[in-house]
């Protein structure tokens, strides 16, 4: 399709050459005979003119035979022009368009072919053309070995063209741990995440890597995972699959209280659904450990009770996800504290306090603080406009019990 329609733009350039061409050399012909035509008439309406003169006795005949004897030689000199001063382009035209005008433009219409399939070769995209169709053919191959080793074998060779290809090797990573040879696929990930300098497509390759790693390790935080961890954060500090690991590693060590903080940062990071309510059992399955070995869970330090309701006239849907995030005032944009409730809680008094930390950060690490509730339209974290949003003045916490009473009332533009 992408050659039809390539060769469908040739012809309709070459027309905006050809058909000025064309219309220049029939416009000469036709200049020609109107020519022709005027001179002819010319002579018919003067030769007329005479006549009338000699009849009315104006005119003898000696000065009419000499007067029309001129405008015959006249017209035969005019006649005889016409071929002589077009006769460089009847020479030239004759002999079938080889006057240089014309053979210019030819020839560039006929050196545009090869000439754009040579630069399409050396500045094109044709082998990410072919990845795109590469990666169709992954997703509706995962059930077919052959197609998948087809498609490893037509990835190889891309690669040994370019090996900087990063998306080469990602989708290289794809198809190997479809076909369960993980040590290879997670080999490929690591050139694909050197070879890949979008932060965003970084980030998405370097968390693949580090859970294959982390899965290849027997499920252990060993010092490679970590390094990768480390790198992912540096660009992302909330890659849902590297809170994954984390808290998977957690968990194993019996950190509960860890494994809560990063399992409600997955969950202010991911839309209702069968995931979100995953995420809350794994969290309330926490929680009930934490009271079985002892410990409730608290944690001392300061606290802040947010009295939280919809402005009066405000009506969102109760499915609406709000979040509720206690942040350090003109600090770093990570929340120190976070719970989420639904608009059909409210009204309702919502505590945040050291317990409800989503990551290295929490009250007790900020002098002055600020309080945000987000009614979330997509159910995400991440702030969107149409959201609606309120925001609390800075304060000092102190250490100490603080009481805010908070409505929900503009709306994110």
């Amino acid at each position: 399709m992408f050659w039809f329609y390539a060769a469908a733009l040739l012809v309709l350039a070459a027309l905006f050459i050809l058909l000025p061409l064309w219309k220049f050399h029939r416009g000469s012909d036709a200049t020609r005979s109107r020519r022709e035509r005027t001179n002819l008439l010319i002579f018919t309406e003067r030769v007329a003119e005479l006549e009338a003169e000699l009849a009315a006795g104006t005119l003898d005949e000696e000065n009419f035979a000499a007067l029309k004897s001129e405008l015959e030689r006249s017209l035969l000199t005019d006649v005889k022009a016409l071929p002589e001063t077009t006769s460089a382009d009847s020479e030239s035209g004759k002999s079938g368009w080889l006057s240089v005008s014309r053979i210019v433009p030819l020839v560039m219409v006929l050196a545009a072919i090869p000439t754009s399939v040579f630069l399409y070769h050396e500045w094109g995209f044709q082998d990410e053309l072919k990845l795109k169709d590469i990666f169709d053919r992954t997703q509706t191959s995962a059930e077919n070995p052959e197609q998948i080793r087809d498609l490893i074998f037509e990835i190889g060779e891309i690669i040994e063209k370019d090996r900087q290809n990063g998306w080469a090797w990602y989708f290289l990573a794809q198809n190997l741990v479809t076909i369960g040879q993980f040590p290879e696929a997670s080999m490929a990930l690591q050139r694909a995440s050197e070879n890949i300098d979008e932060p965003q497509d970084k980030v998405i390759v370097l968390s693949q890597y580090a859970f294959l790693e982390y899965m290849l390790a027997d499920q252990q935080l060993t010092d490679k995972v970590q390094a990768i961890v480390d790198e992912t954060q540096r660009l992302d500090p909330n890659q849902v699959l590297i809170l994954q690991i984390l808290g998977m590693d957690a968990e194993q060590r019996q950190d509960y209280q860890a494994a809560i903080t990063y399992w409600r940062r997955m969950l202010q990071l991911t839309s209702p659904g069968e995931e979100s309510e995953l995420l809350q059992g794994m969290i309330a399955n926490a929680q009930q450990q934490l009271t079985a070995s002892g410990q409730d869970g608290a944690v001392s330090g300061p606290s802040v009770d947010i009295e939280l309701s919809l402005a009066p006239g405000l009506e969102l849907p109760g499915n609406m996800r709000v979040f509720v995030s206690a942040l350090e005032y003109n600090g770093r944009p990570q929340p120190l504290a976070v719970k989420v409730l639904s608009v059909a809680d409210l009204p309702t008094t919502v505590t945040l306090s050291d317990a409800d930390a989503v990551g290295p950060f929490n009250l007790s690490s900020a002098e002055m603080i600020t309080v945000v509730a987000t009614a979330s339209t997509s159910g995400s974290a991440n702030v969107q406009a149409g959201d609606y949003q309120v925001r609390s003045e800075g304060f000092a916490q102190n250490g100490e019990h603080a009481i805010l009473q908070l409505q929900i009332t503009d709306q994110v533009q």
